[in-house]
C-alpha cells in the first residue's frame, strides 16, 4: 500500500495547477491551496510590480485560512510559480509556519524563462530539517511531454507514493 502524500501549492495561472493534477492523478495525496488574502494583480505586469516590491521589502502575505496537519505526511510535494527568482511569497508565508522536520518535500514549479533561479535554495533555508528534492520544472504551460517527464520524475523521487 502506498503512503498518502500531501500537495501544498499555490497557482496564480493555471500552469502549477495542472502540474498538481498530473501528479495528483499518479500519487495517493491530499490537497492543501494556498491562496493569498488579498488577491493578486491579474495583469501580468502588475504583477511582476506588486511581486517584487514585496519581495525587495521581505513582505510575508497573509494566505487564506487553511485545516492541514502536515505532521501526519512524511511526503509533502510544494508547488509555485517563480516569482522574482524564489517562490510565491504566499506559500512562503505557509512554508515559515509550519515544521518540516524530517519531511521529504518535492518541488514543482512553471517559470516564463528563469528556471529554477533560487527556489531549492529557499526552499532548504525554509525548510533546514527536511529532505529536499530535485524539482521538477516547465516553462510555460504543460505540452505532451509535460506528463511523461513528470511521471519520470515522479518515480525517481516519490515511488512510494505512486498508486
Amino acid at each position: 500500500m502506498s503512503k498518502k502524500a500531501l500537495i501544498v501549492y499555490y497557482s496564480q495561472g493555471s500552469s502549477v495547477a495542472h502540474l498538481k493534477d498530473l501528479i495528483l492523478n499518479a500519487v495517493d495525496a491530499d490537497v492543501c491551496r494556498i491562496e493569498a488574502l488579498e488577491p493578486y494583480p491579474e495583469d501580468h505586469a502588475s504583477l511582476v510590480k506588486t511581486v517584487n516590491a514585496q519581495v525587495q521589502k521581505g513582505v510575508d502575505p497573509a494566505y487564506k485560512p487553511v485545516s492541514v496537519d502536515i505532521s501526519s505526511y512524511d511526503t509533502i510535494f510544494v508547488g509555485t510559480p517563480n516569482w522574482s527568482g524564489t517562490l510565491a511569497l504566499p506559500l512562503r508565508t505557509f512554508l515559515k509556519e509550519h515544521d518540516f522536520a524530517n519531511k521529504k518535500v518535492l518541488p514543482f514549479l512553471s517559470h516564463g524563462g528563469a528556471g529554477i533561479e533560487n527556489i531549492e535554495k529557499d526552499l532548504h533555508a525554509l525548510c533546514p530539517s527536511a529532505t529536499i528534492c530535485e524539482a521538477f520544472m516547465i516553462q510555460g504551460q504543460t505540452d505532451e511531454e509535460t506528463e511523461a517527464d513528470l511521471n519520470v520524475w515522479l518515480y525517481a523521487n516519490a515511488s512510494d507514493c505512486i498508486e
